[in-house]
């Protein structure tokens, strides 16, 4: 969708619904109970990790507005929606993304989450409860205050499932959140082993540990195309790969083709 058309869109919706409609549209992702990128973000596990996740979707597809932290402490984060170049982004659509967030902070365990917009004078309380409170369109609205009273451990990652093999059981750990920053330290208490331990242990086994990393991407990335229609962007974020061209360069390196090429050749050679 065009920017020119969503622009209008959410003018619309404004205009027979208010903008706290707006902020509120974003709740429908609750209602989705699969999509790629959705599922990468929702697999976050506080909102520092959320954030993260968030800045990497925006780069990944080269986003003009970007969300950028301000502060995070404890139960509070400070962000700013601004545009790299040209003019700020409109209120409606800071307000949109800001619904957005909010609803995924939600999805990840956040409860009694409440949102001031700052920066242009007094705060004014946009959310109180996860409920929008903003009876008429402000002049700013791309910085924010947003607080949440608690998160819910019970939406928190449990332990991954201890397998026999090593190699099978990094795998099984990438691909159950490709999109997390894996330092290989972090890889290694994971499975149970220090640093050095794991290194001695793959070099011995005869392989690396970026190389499996990027091995369990492009699988994961291969198996999606099988399994849903989602497009080759959604695919290739929700895989761990930082852009386009990373997803392109890597999976061609691994099978010789590129995510398109690969999709094509799949699809010709499927029955019926």
């Amino acid at each position: 969708m065009s920017p020119d058309v969503k622009r209008r869109l959410l003018d619309h919706a404004c205009r027979i619904a208010g903008p706290g409609f707006v902020l509120q549209v974003g709740q429908g992702i609750h209602a989705v109970s699969s999509d790629p990128t959705l599922d990468v973000l929702r697999r976050a596990t506080d909102p520092a990790a959320l954030l993260d996740r968030w800045s990497r979707l925006e780069k990944y597809h080269h986003s003009h507005h970007r969300v950028q932290l301000v502060q995070l402490g404890k139960g509070c984060a400070r962000l700013r929606h601004r545009s790299l170049r040209g003019a700020p982004p409109h209120p409606l659509e800071s307000l949109a993304v800001l619904g957005l967030l909010v609803a995924l902070l939600q999805a990840i365990g956040c409860v009694g989450v409440d949102v001031d917009l700052a920066g242009g004078g007094p705060d004014i309380p946009a959310i109180r409860e996860g409920r929008a409170q903003l009876p008429a369109l402000p002049g700013e609205a791309d910085e924010w205050v947003i607080r949440w009273a608690a998160l819910r451990a019970e939406n928190r990652i449990q332990p991954l499932p201890v397998a026999a093999d090593l190699i099978e059981r990094l795998y099984q750990l990438f691909d159950d959140d490709p999109v997390r920053h894996w330092p290989i330290a972090m890889a290694a208490c994971k499975v149970g082993m220090s640093t050095r331990g794991l290194q001695r242990r793959l070099n011995i086994l005869g392989v690396s540990y970026s190389g499996i990393l990027r091995d369990a991407r492009v699988r994961r990335a291969a198996r999606a195309m099988l399994d849903a229609p989602a497009s080759l962007a959604e695919i290739g974020y929700a895989a761990g790969f930082a852009d386009q061209a990373h997803f392109t360069r890597e999976f061609r390196r691994i099978l010789g083709a590129s995510p398109a090429e690969w999709r094509r050749q799949v699809a010709s050679t499927s029955p019926g």
